[in-house]
């Protein structure tokens, strides 16, 4: 039996990296999978359809009407929604002292504002049904600061303390919610710093690696799978060790 065996499975921002990873994991284990994209249109469709029984939706998660919209259509189509999955995510690396007052919404929207919608919307559908599961993708820079991207920094660390207030909100009905913690994980996102400075950020993790987007949808098919069913408010450190330096 397949983990996630007729599962239906919302991953907010999956067309490229880590989410179209988790999607294509959810998928492998027999989940229908929501693939939601922002501008990366073809992208999203091109893994939609490769992944068969799955939908591509457009989701702009700093706009609750997109969020509303997002969660209408899994219903429509499947009259249900088991897992969610919030993945989105944006990382502008830039000097403190440089950052505008329009960069720091844009990464607190993305980052933040979204996740918390997206669970508030996913959440009304668990609490009536009675079962759902939330997986959170934060980032270890938000467990030990990020002084390249402070802001990106606080709002990883916001979606670690929003998992465990949701968490508890949302057990009386039978919902959990856990995070991932990625460290440096090999995605389009990161490929610029990792070009420049990969012999530094390779000294300071354990296991001397950078990481692969299937090890955080590895971790991510663990927590919305059967085999995590007495784990809530829990963060899952996916970073080779980086957490312990």
């Amino acid at each position: 039996m397949r983990r996630l065996a007729d599962k239906v499975c919302l991953v907010t921002g999956s067309s490229r990296g880590i989410g179209a990873s988790i999607a294509r994991a959810f998928a492998a284990e027999g989940g229908r999978v929501a693939v939601t994209y922002m501008t990366n249109e073809d992208a999203a469709v091109t893994l939609a359809e490769d992944l068969g029984d799955a939908l591509c939706l457009k989701l702009d998660v700093r706009r609750w009407g997109d969020i509303r919209r997002a969660v209408d259509d899994v219903l429509s189509t499947w009259g249900r929604l088991d897992v969610l999955v919030n993945n989105a995510g944006y990382l502008e690396q830039k000097d403190f002292f440089e950052i505008t007052e329009d960069e720091f919404d844009l990464t607190l929207d993305v980052n933040l504002k979204g996740l918390f919608f997206c669970t508030q919307e996913a959440g009304r559908v668990f609490r009536d049904q009675r079962a759902g599961c939330i997986v959170n993708v934060s980032s270890v820079g938000g467990q030990f600061g990020g002084p390249k991207a402070p802001h990106y920094a606080a709002a990883k660390a916001a979606v670690l303390s929003f998992t465990r207030s949701s968490a508890r909100l949302l057990a009386p009905y039978a919902v959990r919610v856990n995070a991932i913690a990625p460290g440096f994980i090999r995605t389009d996102m990161v490929a610029e710093l990792l070009e420049r400075d990969e012999v530094e950020i390779l000294a300071g993790i354990p296991l001397h690696r950078i990481g692969e987007p299937e090890a955080v949808a590895s971790a991510a098919v663990y927590l919305a799978s059967e085999e995590s069913s007495f784990l809530t408010g829990q963060v899952l450190n996916v970073n080779g060790g980086q957490w312990m330096v």
